[in-house]
């Protein structure tokens, strides 16, 4: 919701992944400015707590996987099936329109995972 208007709906399967996907999620749309199907395809991460592990999708690993190393952090390269799945749906108002109708949807749908992002 925003404003009391609604704004999105995101889900992300995935047990333990759930909330740190959606953060993750969250922070590639609303502070790095992503459409909902890009951040459905970027790169995430998973910490594991009691093994104090971090998993890194392979394109991420690539990129700071061995600087995490060196500082000390067990990083790992993982495949998407271990970063959950999502779909999303995203309403975006027209610009200086008063009325809720006046706008259009946008959706993403994760590439890792079998699934859609549908809306009625």
């Amino acid at each position: 919701m925003h404003g009391g208007e609604p704004l999105m709906t995101v889900t992300l399967m995935g047990g333990d992944m759930q909330a740190q996907g959606h953060a993750q999620w969250l922070v590639d749309v609303l502070d790095l400015g992503a459409n909902v199907q890009a951040a459905a395809d970027m790169a995430r991460f998973r910490h594991s707590q009691i093994s104090n592990v971090l998993s890194l999708e392979t394109p991420l690993y690539d990129l700071v996987g061995a600087q995490l190393a060196a500082m000390g952090h067990t990083v790992k390269s993982v495949s998407g099936e271990e970063v959950g799945g999502v779909q999303s749906i995203m309403y975006l108002a027209e610009p200086g329109s008063a009325a809720h109708t006046d706008g259009y949807y946008r959706a993403g749908s994760d590439f890792r995972k079998d699934g859609e992002a549908v809306g009625w």
